[in-house]
């Protein structure tokens, strides 16, 4: 029997449950402009990859905060949750369109979210997108 005062290991489903909280938390964070909420959940060497170009965390949050980066609509689905000991791989389906330096990103995309769980908790470190073509 597991002493009283001994934590036990997060399981599976708890850690789970947390990162679908978080990546909940980035769409709403991303569409509103909540640039705190983002530099919350983002680890600050965090990389995001996307069709146009990369950003590092500064660039993205202050692009997001800054109004050069608009999100008209996100739909978010078909999300799953791989957990591989102290990283965890998220991975969806984003329905969406989006302003970028004048350009617009619309369409299907698959997306990655990689988390490492860190002295501060499960932060996000990196996200790639990439659109879905139909032949």
């Amino acid at each position: 029997m597991a002493d009283a005062g001994s934590e036990k290991p997060e399981s599976n489903i708890q850690v789970e449950q947390e990162l679908r909280q978080k990546n909940d938390e980035w769409v709403r964070a991303l569409v509103s402009r909540d640039g705190e909420t983002l530099n919350r959940i983002m680890a600050d060497d965090c990389v995001f990859t996307h069709p146009l170009e990369g950003d590092d965390k500064a660039q993205f949050v202050s692009d997001v905060e800054t109004g050069a980066l608009q999100v008209e609509y996100m739909n978010r689905d078909r999300v799953d949750v791989r957990i591989y000991g102290s990283t965890a791989v998220l991975s969806c389906r984003d329905d969406c369109k989006w302003l970028y330096g004048g350009r617009e990103i619309s369409g299907i995309y698959r997306t990655l979210h990689v988390y490492a769980k860190r002295e501060q908790g499960w932060q996000l470190v990196a996200v790639q997108s990439c659109p879905v073509t139909h032949p």
